[in-house]
C-alpha cells in the first residue's frame, strides 16, 4: 500500500469534516465534499487504500469529536465516498455511479432507523414529530435568551401542519439530498481525475455535457404526479416524494441542457458556473427542471439516436 497517499487523503478528509464543526455557514457547504479525497485514493490506489484512509480518518474524528461524530463521517461521507469510487472503477455510467453512492448511505440509515424503532417500540413519524417540535422549541428559547424575539417569534410560528408534512416528505428530501452530493462530489473527483489524461478529459467532458436520464423514466414521474391528485393523503404522500427525486433527476437534465448552450456560446468555465448557480437559487429553478422534462422530446442537444424507421 501506499501510505503516503493513505495519509494525504485521510488528512484532506479530516480537515474538510472538521470544517463544518469550525467555519459557520461556508465549512457546512465545504464538509459536503468531505467524500472527494476518499473517492480519489479509492480509485487511484485501490481498495485496500481507499477503506485505510476512512477507517484512519474515522478514528481520529472519533478521538477528537467522540463515536457520534465517527459514526457520521464513517456511515454518511464513507459509504457515499465507497460506492462512486466503487462505479467509478466498473466503469459505470454516471447515473448509476451517482445512484450507488448516493443510496448506500440512505440503505445504512434504513437498516439503523429499523433496529431503533424496534428497540423503542414507537412509530418513526412520531419520533421525528416530537424531535423537530422540541427542536423548534428550543431554537425559539435560544433565540428569545439572546433578545432576538421577532426571530423566535418566526421560529414559534412553525405550526404543526407544517411539522406534520415536513415528517412525511423526509425520505423524499433525504434521497434527494443525498443522490445530489453523491453527485457533485462525483462530478469533482472525476474532473481532477481525467486532469492526468487530457485526451480521454476531452471526451468524457463533453459526455457530461451530453448526457441524460433514459426516457423510459418518465413514466415514473407520471405515476408520482398521478399519485398526487388521488384524493387519499397516504397516496398524495407518496407521490410527492417521489416527485421530489424525479424533480432532481430533471433538473439536473436540465442544467445539462443549459450548460450546452452556455458551451456553445464560448462562456468561460467560472462564468457558466456563476451563472448557473444564480439561475438554480431563483424561481427560475422551475424552468429548469421543465426544460429537463420537455427534453425527452424536443432533444435539444440532438443527443439521441434517430428514430428507427420501419
Amino acid at each position: 500500500m501506499n501510505y503516503r497517499s493513505i495519509l494525504i487523503a485521510t488528512v484532506q478528509t479530516i480537515g474538510l469534516f472538521v470544517a463544518g464543526f469550525v467555519i459557520p455557514l461556508l465549512g457546512q457547504v465545504i464538509a459536503l465534499f468531505t467524500p472527494v479525497p476518499l473517492i480519489l485514493i479509492y480509485v487511484r490506489g485501490g481498495k485496500q487504500e481507499g477503506v485505510s484512509a476512512l477507517i484512519g480518518a474515522s478514528a481520529v474524528i472519533a478521538l477528537l469529536g467522540g463515536w457520534q461524530a465517527a459514526a457520521i463521517l464513517f456511515f454518511s461521507f464513507g459509504l457515499m465516498a465507497l460506492g462512486i469510487g466503487e462505479g467509478m472503477r466498473r466503469n459505470l455510467k454516471p447515473e448509476q455511479t451517482t445512484l450507488l453512492g448516493g443510496f448506500l448511505p440512505i440503505a445504512v440509515m434504513v437498516l439503523i432507523v429499523i433496529f431503533y424503532i424496534a428497540r423503542i417500540g414507537k412509530s418513526p413519524v412520531i419520533v421525528a414529530e416530537e424531535y423537530l417540535r422540541g427542536s423548534v422549541a428550543e431554537a425559539a428559547k435560544l433565540y428569545t435568551t439572546m433578545g432576538l424575539k421577532e426571530m423566535a417569534a418566526t421560529i414559534n410560528a412553525v405550526s404543526d401542519t407544517f411539522i406534520h408534512y415536513l415528517v412525511r416528505l423526509i425520505p423524499g428530501i433525504l434521497i434527494a439530498t443525498s443522490v445530489v452530493q453523491a453527485a457533485c462530489c462525483y462530478g469533482i473527483a472525476r474532473t481532477i481525475i481525467l486532469r492526468k489524461s487530457p485526451a480521454e478529459a476531452a471526451a468524457a467532458e463533453a459526455s457530461l455535457v451530453l448526457w441524460h436520464a433514459p426516457d423510459s423514466w418518465v413514466w415514473g414521474l407520471i405515476a408520482a404526479l398521478t399519485l398526487v391528485v388521488v384524493p387519499q393523503e397516504a397516496a398524495q404522500l407518496i407521490g410527492w416524494n417521489l416527485a421530489i427525486l424525479y424533480g432532481v433527476l430533471y433538473l439536473a437534465q436540465g442544467a445539462a441542457i443549459v450548460e450546452h448552450y452556455f458551451r456553445k456560446a464560448g462562456i468561460s468555465a467560472v462564468m457558466r458556473g456563476m451563472i448557473l448557480a444564480l439561475i438554480l437559487a431563483l424561481p427560475s429553478i422551475v424552468f429548469v427542471i421543465t426544460l429537463g422534462i420537455v427534453d425527452i422530446w424536443g432533444d435539444f442537444r440532438k443527443v439521441r439516436g434517430p428514430a428507427p424507421t420501419a
